[in-house]
């Protein structure tokens, strides 16, 4: 390990990994997702076009690439997988800007900013339909299975979170019911997917469910944090945003319960006023090791709880990594 200025930095030193272990594969499914999302319609191209550009992290690809990687499978069943989970990723994010009425994705103009809500809707469908294309080329029922039931839970636990949008009284319980569904439960289908076209027993199988559960937890929970105190220029998002869009997330929940900070917090909540600078108070080192570090910890759980699932897997370059996912995950400034 180099020392100093040339130390690598532990996100790179993970890529580089994944790059080394996955990099064909990887690069097979951008194909596949450049080959599905080609529409012969000049207008609805325009739109697909900057979106799939936009690319994101490709976590869930990863994950099903990774989860079928302990056994010799259907290689290219597993690429079309892969490819599918990101566009059903791209479609709920495009649902879920015009839900939230975002104007940026990923520090870009959201769709619905640029066509309207109607044209963003659409274009959304258009990559679950694409996405199931691919899951039907798989000729496996099961996929169908896992993911339809993956997306009807997305689906519930996107209402559930309007439902209770500026809500001060929600509970830790329907927060975590929530972030199972908005992202736990597709992290837990990707895993599950992979496995399953690995041919692994069942046992393993749901190891690997339960992986991508907690990891899936802890990702949201990380991500919530970040909203708080996260870099805008990193993130791609102004700091608290979700607060000004009503979602209620765990470190929020935590702060209205804290005898000093939670009266601040619901009279902001109470006046609708999110300006950046009344949002500060987040941000004292006093709010920052208090409800918000115990937040931090609840993600650390659900990610020290992942890394247990894979301890009954072999010990390969694959669990390696997925292990490292685990860590990373509490680690990402994005």
């Amino acid at each position: 390990m180099l020392s100093g200025h040339n130390k690598i930095n532990p996100e790179h030193e993970l890529q580089l990994e994944i790059a080394t272990l996955l990099g064909d594969e990887l690069l097979a499914v951008e194909e596949i997702i450049l080959d599905f999302t080609v529409s012969g319609v000049g207008a609805i191209q325009e739109m697909i076009t900057p979106v799939v550009q936009n690319r994101g992290k490709r976590l869930r690809p990863l994950l099903v690439l990774l989860s079928g990687g302990f056994e010799e499978g259907d290689r290219g069943a597993l690429r079309r997988t892969a490819a599918a989970v990101e566009l059903i990723h791209t479609a709920s994010l495009l649902h879920d800007d015009v839900i939230d009425v975002a104007k940026e994705r990923r520090g870009k103009p959201s769709l619905n900013a640029l066509y309207g809500n109607c044209p963003a809707v659409l274009t959304g469908d258009y990559f679950f339909a694409r996405a199931f294309e691919l899951v039907a080329l798989c000729e496996n029922l099961d996929l169908i299975r896992i993911f339809t039931s993956a997306i009807s839970t997305m689906c519930e636990g996107e209402i559930e979170q309007s439902r209770n949008a500026f809500n001060c009284a929600m509970s830790e319980q329907q927060y975590l019911r929530c972030a199972y569904g908005k992202t736990a439960v597709l992290l837990e289908a990707c895993c599950e997917a992979g496995a399953l076209l690995s041919r692994l027993h069942q046992d393993a199988v749901q190891q690997l469910k339960q992986y991508g559960r907690n990891l899936g937890m802890a990702f949201q929970i990380t991500d919530d944090l970040l909203d708080i105190w996260g870099n805008p220029a990193r993130t791609g998002k102004p700091a608290g945003s979700d607060l000004r869009e009503g979602t209620i997330t765990l470190p929020l929940i935590y702060i209205l319960e804290d005898p000093y900070w939670g009266e601040r917090l619901r009279e902001l909540i109470r006046r609708r006023d999110f300006s950046v600078e009344k949002l500060t108070f987040m941000l004292d080192p006093a709010c920052r090791n208090g409800p918000l570090a115990r937040a931090r910890q609840r993600a650390a759980t659900f990610a020290l709880q992942a890394g247990k699932c894979l301890h009954e897997l072999e010990r390969t370059p694959v669990r390696e990594i997925l292990e490292k996912l685990a860590s990373y995950v509490l680690q990402r400034d994005k």
